[in-house]
């Protein structure tokens, strides 16, 4: 039973109140039955109760005024003598009853308000709102931070009881700390703290290519325009460091209208048009709150590899150890110098051959791509001479047919080993090369890059926040149709007259037939060489198509998620998988494909429960890039393709999830 009432009781008050009650009554009484006498005297009497009652009022708030400015003031415990009272400090100071009323206020706090009436207002409201919670519940901290009249407080407490009992032994002293001047200059320092960006033209060597130098020059002028006019008024300074780099400069107030506009200048230079072929887009790379300009500017370096990695079109603001994105709507462009394949190739040959022992895995689940990339890894290594390994737990549908074919062959069972084997292979002079994903949670076995000192990554989506660091090597190229490719090229450049052999050109093939959708998405000129490469090597374009061709169990399945599918925000379909099919999350793969064929539909998100959590495969045909949507839920991807994982979420609470990171999406 809850007795705090009981404890709050004031009996003075209710006797008061229970005699002024009678009395009244008694007079009433009395009038009504003629004795005006009798009831003339009850009057006086009532009169004279009020009167004391009142009188006993003032009393004991003087007293208690005048006990609160009689307190004394030690400097070191009550042994020493006395250096004043609460009157002579120089604070503003205030003095409560248990229950909030107002006893006395020193002449501090009486000129922070000027006005009694509202001080005893302000006060009443700062014990219902600050205070009355934290001591019923006996809280120790009852400070807390304070404005009154445009100035602001710290707010410090101390409750002060008397050896006597009786309603005046329990006081509550509110002493305030002014923390306006402070709380300017703070303000004002996290204001003018110094900001570095340095932002890249995207693809300068594309546009040059396609458009010629004076094209070139004339977007220069245009940016030069566009810059002047995006850091007008904000104290800014933007300078030209080479043919495709710019530096800015800025303090935390222009950073933050850049944040709170979505960085703008993003559109601003889409619109450049003076005969350029391609679309002209920046990437932004942002450092701020370090500890010097030295600093900042190494920050707002590995924010823009970070944003070249994912793609381009974009900012990343990198500050207080938080990455934030802005942009990244732009599809992907292909690039057509071949330099860095062949540097890279290089680069990673070298690597190969001055390890004792390789160790390739790709992502968890593995699909064509993943696997296809980590064969042709493996050739590079034999082509070296060098014993290597392909780190793959268990076959999943997607791949189920082709890990059969190949694991009958001689030549693969043995390599093809599981994590408590590869565990056992480490070796200080081991490389492991990760193929078709950058994030260190998302490998096959995450446990090699705690124990692997040399790890490479090669890879073709964009690049999340928690990508694998500390590399040898870094091949992420988001232009490309899947990770097949890359290694592709680089095999060519490795070993120019090597031949690949049919089942790894077909798992190849095949990869790139899935990520690119039969070579509607993220096909280029170079993903076509590259088919065509892996064609004159024997690969049959019918036959590979048995790797991913669903049954007729599969078929159904993806008919029936499909045919519950609801259209959300005018342009994206989302469906969930029933609980009843199998194979769950390839069925919302193939299910997120399909929807893309109905009219009017430009993204599509499939839910399918997974283990202990709730898996989305989301697909879009570009306008919508479903890769930053899903990274509000700890995903990522690709513009068109990306994938997430809920860990202990349900279907209902994962898609409300879902629907709050696509309404942020369109919102932004």
């Amino acid at each position: 039973m809850n007795n705090r009432w009981i404890r709050h009781l004031n009996m003075a008050i209710v006797n008061f109140i229970l005699l002024t009650a009678c009395l009244v009554l008694t007079a009433y009484y009395c009038f009504s039955n003629g004795n005006v006498s009798l009831g003339i005297i009850v009057v006086v009497l009532l009169s004279l109760c009020i009167m004391l009652n009142l009188a006993v009022f003032i009393f004991l708030k003087r007293y208690r005024q005048k006990r609160a400015r009689a307190l004394a003031v030690y400097t070191d415990g009550e042994k020493m003598p006395a250096v004043g009272t609460v009157s002579d400090l120089e604070i503003p100071m205030a003095f409560l009853t248990e229950n909030g009323t107002f006893i006395w206020a020193n002449a501090k706090l009486r000129e922070v308000f000027r006005d009694s009436i509202k001080m005893t207002s302000d006060l009443k409201t700062l014990y219902q709102l600050k205070l009355k919670g934290k001591l019923e519940n006996s809280s120790l901290d009852l400070s807390d931070t304070v404005e009154f009249c445009g100035r602001s407080f710290n707010m410090l407490v101390n409750v002060v009881r008397s050896e006597k009992s009786g309603p005046e032994s329990f006081m509550i002293i509110v002493y305030f700390i002014e923390t306006t001047e402070l709380l300017s200059i703070r303000k004002l320092y996290e204001e003018k703290r110094t900001a570095v960006a340095e932002i890249a033209v995207d693809s300068y060597d594309e546009i040059f290519q396609s458009s010629g130098e004076a094209v070139v020059n004339e977007i220069s002028v245009e940016l030069a325009r566009i810059f002047d006019r995006w850091t007008d008024g904000k104290g800014a300074v933007i300078k030209k460091l080479v043919r495709d780099r710019y530096l800015l400069i800025c303090d935390d107030k222009a950073l933050e209208e850049f944040e709170n506009s979505r960085f703008s200048v993003l559109d601003m230079v889409k619109r450049i048009s003076v005969g350029n072929r391609i679309q002209v887009t920046l990437s932004i790379g942002v450092g701020a709150h370090a500890e010097n300009a030295e600093n900042n500017y190494s920050l707002a370096a590995s924010a823009l590899e970070l944003a070249l990695s994912r793609g381009g079109d974009q900012a990343v603001v990198r500050k207080d150890g938080k990455d934030s994105y802005y942009g990244g709507s732009n599809v992907d462009v292909e690039s057509i110098n071949r330099v860095k394949a062949r540097v890279m190739a290089s680069m990673l040959s070298a690597e190969i051959r001055k390890s004792s022992v390789v160790l390739i895995m790709g992502h968890k689940n593995a699909d064509m791509d993943s696997v296809g990339s980590a064969l042709l890894a493996y050739r590079a290594c034999v082509f070296a001479g060098v014993k290597a390994y392909i780190v793959l737990n268990e076959s999943n549908p997607s791949i189920d047919v082709f890990y059969n074919k190949l694991t009958d062959l001689d030549e693969y069972a043995p390599v093809i080993i599981d994590t408590s084997y590869a565990l056992n292979l480490i070796d200080p002079n081991m490389l492991t090369i990760v193929v078709d994903t950058s994030r260190p949670g998302l490998v096959e076995c995450p446990k090699l890059l705690d124990y692997t000192g040399r790890v490479a990554v090669i890879d073709h989506h964009r690049r999340a926040a928690d990508y694998i660091k500390d590399t040898v090597l870094d091949y992420t190229e988001t232009y490309a149709s899947s990770t097949g490719e890359l290694l592709v090229e680089m095999i060519r450049y490795m070993s120019p007259d090597a031949d690949i052999p049919l089942i790894e050109a077909e798992a190849v093939y095949a990869g790139i037939l899935v990520d690119t959708k039969n070579f509607t998405f993220k096909t280029g000129s170079r993903t076509f060489e590259v088919a065509s490469f892996l064609r004159s090597r024997g690969v049959d374009t019918v036959s590979v198509r048995q790797y991913f061709q669903p049954d007729m169990d599969m078929y159904s399945a993806v008919s029936k998620v499909t045919s519950v599918a609801t259209l959300k925000n005018g342009r994206v379909a989302l469906a969930r998988c029933p609980d009843d099919i199998k194979n769950q999350k390839l069925v919302s793969a193939m299910a997120a494909d399909r929807l893309l064929d109905i009219s009017g539909v430009d993204a599509s998100f499939v839910l399918s429960a997974s283990g202990d959590g709730t898996s989305v495969s989301g697909r879009s045909w570009g306008d919508i890039n479903v890769q930053v949507i899903l990274e509000k839920l700890g995903g990522g991807g690709h513009i068109t393709s990306a994938g997430a994982f809920l860990a202990d979420t349900g279907m209902a609470e994962a898609e409300q999830k879902l629907q709050d990171a696509i309404d942020l999406y369109f919102k932004n």
